[in-house]
Order: structure tokens, then sequence, then C-alpha cells
């Protein structure tokens, strides 16, 4: 199934294997047929790359024979025959921008346009460990940069010596032995010096290049890498790694120097992914949630969940995405409802905060996992929903619902309505079904269907009445004619007001604004 051509290189001291690009070939875990196949804009890349090695070597003999790879990503989604634009490619003994530098020189001695370089400085507070210079090849963005060796400090995941490193060193620094695969373009060989970037692609694990416990102390942002990596693929993380991931040190590492910012960048990664029921698994499996989703402190009110419901609501709304029509209807509204069920176990609860109370998810997803305000006023907004769709959803069971109770609730939650009462349906089947394998995608799950139909029925019953979109709908009395009516100037009764009319305009779908004003003056009126 699988067959080899070896060379060895006697560069390193560390073993390093080199194979054929037509001599690579198997089929992975995922039945990707693993063969490199150059579309035209590489091979008409490699070609340059390859004259400018050439270039550098007439016109400066002083240096070492300098060689150009494609690293990481590119190699190792080219040989599981996925499409990668990412190319990033490392260089020996020359550091990337020059090297690019002489890669538009050697375009312009072929009569080729040129396009400007930009250099990326360093930046270890950013995660930005070297220089690395952006341009375009053929209208394709390409990285260059140096390959290197890296020394890690006790207490910091910021290098404290970064070095021009072999091939072999820079396979064995990076995260995980499925990107560490290079692409020599010199030599047109797939390089897998770490013995185990291939075997693993095919049999579909996670390994780190060196002992999981050294990759995790000196960056501990690994550890998640490797949760995202083994989702997207569906690849199993070995047990060393495992072992070494749940390590007490290693979380305390991953607490005190990682920020958060990072950590919710590969959060962001997972949910957005293939597999984001895997990655939760993952997550709890590493015993992480905690970690990742840290509590905030001034709790007031309510009881954190556990970290099983977030792992089983991520696992309803896969299996309502598969069986039901309330599953999420496009890849936005999936990433709402996921990013809702992992912070699931933060519904109702309150902190205070600066003697101010709010929901206790905000502060989870601001600082926690760093995402923006959109994703904080979209999480709150459906939990705001949650338990007044649930009452109604009960209601309307028992009498139809009037057209001004579910027309009040649309404008409060407005464009999220319906994806809160998907999310709503979601809770009520955790709820029902707690004891039900949610995260097992392979086990057939029988619920109760008039559950989901009490939820179809809100939204046909929205449709019935035509109130899909009355969050949009404008007032027929503004609020300062309304204070005008009352004979009052603008205050805080305009609010009570609106509030009052709307329900009306509901109600009397065919009303006037003259109509409209007479129970505005004469709602008033008995009131006063």
């Amino acid at each position: 199934m699988f067959r080899l051509t070896k060379s060895f290189s006697s560069r390193s001291t560390l073993p390093q294997q080199r194979y054929m690009t037509n001599k690579v070939y198997g089929v992975a875990k995922n039945g990707a047929t693993m063969k490199i196949e150059l579309t035209e804009v590489e091979t008409k890349i490699c070609k340059v790359l390859q004259g400018v090695s050439t270039l550098i070597a007439k016109e400066r003999p002083d240096l070492p024979k300098i060689e150009s790879r494609i690293a990481g990503g590119w190699v190792r989604d080219k040989l599981l025959g996925k499409d990668c634009h990412d190319l990033d490619v490392a260089v020996n003994d020359m550091m990337g921008y020059e090297f690019a530098t002489f890669v538009n020189k050697y375009l312009k001695s072929q009569g080729h346009p040129t396009r400007s370089i930009a250099k990326i400085d360093s930046n270890p507070e950013k995660s930005k460990h070297l220089e690395t210079a952006t341009t375009k090849l053929f209208d394709q963005e390409v990285d260059f940069c140096n390959l290197r060796t890296e020394v890690y400090e006790p207490g910091s995941r910021i290098p404290s010596h970064i070095t021009f490193g072999t091939p072999t060193e820079d396979a064995y620094r990076r995260d995980i032995t499925i990107n560490s695969l290079f692409y020599n373009v010199n030599t047109m060989q797939v390089e897998d010096l770490t013995k185990h970037g291939i075997s693993d692609l095919i049999h579909g694990i996670i390994r780190t290049p060196l002992k999981p416990f050294e990759t995790f102390h000196d960056d501990p942002l690994r550890v998640i890498r490797c949760i995202r990596f083994a989702s997207r693929f569906n690849f199993e993380m070995t047990p060393e790694l495992i072992e070494a991931a749940k390590h007490p040190e290693i979380k305390d590492a991953l607490i005190h120097k990682i920020s958060r910012e990072r950590i919710g960048a590969e959060f962001e990664k997972m949910i957005t992914g293939p597999q984001p029921l895997l990655a939760l698994c993952l997550i709890h499996q590493l015993e992480l949630y905690s970690i990742i989703m840290q509590t905030p402190s001034g709790i007031i009110n309510g009881t954190v969940g556990s970290e099983t419901e977030a792992v089983n609501a991520v696992g309803i709304v896969n299996w309502l995405e598969k069986n039901d029509s309330l599953g999420p209807s496009n890849t936005v509204e999936k990433r709402q409802m996921i990013l809702s069920a992992s912070v699931l176990p933060y519904l109702n609860v309150t902190v205070e905060q600066k003697k101010k109370m709010m929901p206790a998810v905000q502060l989870v997803l601001r600082d926690a996992i760093k995402t923006t305000n959109a994703d904080m006023n979209t999480v709150s907004t459906i939990f705001r929903g949650i338990p007044v769709l649930r009452e109604l959803a009960k209601i309307n069971k028992e009498r139809v619902v009037k057209r001004s109770e579910l027309g009040m609730i649309i404008r409060d939650l407005g464009a999220l309505w319906e994806t809160a009462i998907k999310c709503t349906l979601v809770k009520e089947l955790l709820d029902t079904y707690s004891d039900k394998p949610w995260s097992n995608n392979r086990e057939e799950i029988e619920v109760d269907k008039e559950i989901s139909e009490k939820y179809k029925n809100l939204i046909k019953k929205a449709e019935d009445y035509g109130i899909k979109d009355c969050y949009q709908w404008k007032h027929l009395v503004d609020g300062k004619r309304a204070s005008q009516v009352i004979g009052l100037k603008p205050g805080p009764h305009v609010t009570e007001l609106l509030k009052v009319q709307m329900i009306w305009q509901l109600e009397n779908p065919n009303g006037t604004k003259e109509e409209c004003e007479a129970v505005i003056e004469k709602y008033w009126s008995n009131k006063h």
C-alpha cells in the first residue's frame, strides 16, 4: 500500500529521511491518496525558486548552497490531496527578506515583472518569533523566512535565542510531525526529517517531533494546536501526548504563559473547522475546558454548569444539523449556535463587575477567549431569549400565542430570533435527554418529536402572522409626536409609549396613524 524511496543526508546528527515526490503515495486514514501534484502556478514558482538558488550561487560563492523548502501545512495538505494557498518558504543560511530580494532580481533577469516585498519584523510578544518577507509570485502570496532553531527559558514561551538552523533542527522545533514536512524545491523531494510525518499522515496520528512534555513545556499553546489539528483531520493523539497535555505543570504553563488572544484564535479555528464537536470532546478529554473558558470572578447569581453540558450541547447542534430542520441553516448560523453551545454552562449566571451586574458569559467571551463585541452581543441575545422562548413554546402548546406576544419577543431578539429558537431547542433537549450519547456521531439517538415541533410551531406562527421581520418595523408614531399627543415634552415616558403602540400595531396590522395616536392618548389618560 505504501512504498518509499529513501535517501539520507549527513548534514545533521539527528535522523532524517527524504522521499522522492513521485514515490510518495499511499492512502491516508481519511482515504486521501498521498501524492504531491503541483499546479501550473506552483510549478512556475518552484522553477523561479530553483533559478534563485542558481543566481545566489553565482553572486555569493562565499555562502553555503542556498536551498528553499516549502514548509509545513502546504506539504501536509498537498499529500492529503487538499488545496492549500499558504506558501511558506524556508531558506537555509539566509534571512527571508534577503532571499526575496534575490527573487525579484531573478525575475527581472528573466523579463518577469517584480512585486514589492513586505518585511514583517519579529515581534515575540505577538508570537512572531522571526523576520518574514511577503511578496507575490504569479499572483500567489508567498512568505519567506529562514530555517531556525529555538532555545526557551523557563517561565516563558518566547524563545530567548533564535539562530539559523538545519532543516532537521527546524523540523524538530515544530508542533507536530505532520506539520514538520518539507518540500525541497531544488531536489523536488518531500523531506520527512522527523521520520514520522508521512507515516502519521497515513495512519491518522497526532504526534510531537520531540517528547511531548518538552514540546509543550517550551510552548504550551501547542497543546491546543494539537487539539485543533486532531479535530480538523479526525486524527488520534498518541497516549504520551495526552498524558503530557494533562500534566499539572503544562496546564499551569498554559494559564500563565499563553495570551488569551492566542487561545481564542485557536478556539475560533476549532469551532469553524470541519469537526467542532470532536474539538470540544478533546478539550474535555484533556481536562482543558475550565482553562480555556476561565470562569470570571464575582459570581452573585446562578451556578456554572459542568463542561459536559458544553460538549453535549455542541453534540445536539451537530445532531440537529443532520436530523432536524431546526439545525443550522448556513455556516454563519452554525458558528453562532456552536459558540453559544460551547459556553452554555454559563447560562443564567450573573456576575458583578465594577458595581455593575452583567451576564457571566459576556466576560467569558470577552476575557477568556477574546471574541468580538459582535459575538458577545450575539450570545447574550440568544441566552436572553432562551427562557422566554421556552416558556412561549409551552404556552403556544396550551393556547395560541398572540401576534403581539410573539412579535415583541422577535423585536427584542432582532435578526437572531430564529437562531435563538433553535438554541432554546438545544437547551430543552439537553435538559430532557442529558443521558443521551450526544458526543457520539455514530450512535442513533431517538427523541420525542413533540419537543422539536413546539419550536417549529413558533416559527410557523411568525410566518402565519407575517411578523418574521417585525424587528425592522418602524413605529407609526415617533417618540416626538407621541409626546405631543399626551401634551408632554419628550422624556423617559417615550420608551413606554413606543412599547404600547408597537403592541397595538402588532395586534392591528391595518391600523392607521390616527387610530394609533388615539390609542396612545387613551392609554396615557387611563394611566393618569
